[in-house]
């Protein structure tokens, strides 16, 4: 039964996994489309808090949610393509492709100097993963301007949000989720280094 309880978090990762494979099915912006999508967003704040809540982390739901977060990601990515090709300017693109690229070298970058295929749940990633969510409902209704401008302040914060994944793999010297921001990596390595000291004293 303990077992079975600790799986509760990857079990509703995995739903949005089987979410996302839906979409391909599903006609764009269409109402059932807009559900499902819904429900995939849902359990991608509902994993994370159930873990967190209940102590369940575990290094395997850590691989899967990112594997999962870079399925829907691509999912969608394909789904939506050919609107944003209607839709959007070239400065458009150039703001959510830089991003894309970097976010994917922080994985890089992490797989290499960590050795985890994961990456850091800071809060502009937080941000930046609520205004990927919210993308596609600001193409009910078609109105160029507010297309643009919400890719604008999408890029904005999805740039910084990138850079600072990168930074803090980067200079951190060790993989700590509690990385939420630049500012962190020196407060929490400190902390670690603090706890470890008052350990080896203590025997």
């Amino acid at each position: 039964m303990k077992k079975f309880v600790k799986m509760i978090p990857n079990f509703i990762t995995s739903i949005r996994i089987v979410g996302a494979i839906a979409l391909i099915f599903l006609v764009p912006f269409s109402i059932p489309f807009f559900i499902v999508y819904s429900l995939c967003g849902f359990t991608d704040l509902l994993d994370g808090y159930i873990a967190r809540k209940f102590h369940l982390e575990s290094k395997l739901g850590s691989i899967l949610d990112s594997v999962s977060d870079l399925f829907f990601l691509g999912i969608m990515a394909y789904k939506i393509f050919p609107k944003l090709v209607e839709l959007l300017s070239f400065w458009n693109w150039l703001i959510i492709i830089i991003p894309t690229f970097l976010h994917i070298s922080s994985y890089i970058i992490c797989a290499f100097k960590f050795k985890k295929f994961s990456s850091l749940h800071t809060y502009a990633n937080k941000i930046m993963s609520a205004s990927i969510f919210f993308y596609p409902f600001v193409f009910i209704g078609e109105i160029r301007t507010l297309f643009e401008i919400y890719a604008l302040v999408f890029g904005m914060v999805a740039i910084y949000g990138s850079v600072e994944i990168n930074l803090i793999h980067i200079f951190a010297k060790r993989y700590d989720e509690r990385n939420k921001s630049i500012f962190l990596v020196e407060k929490n390595e400190k902390d670690i280094g603090d706890y470890k000291n008052t350990e080896h004293q203590s025997i």
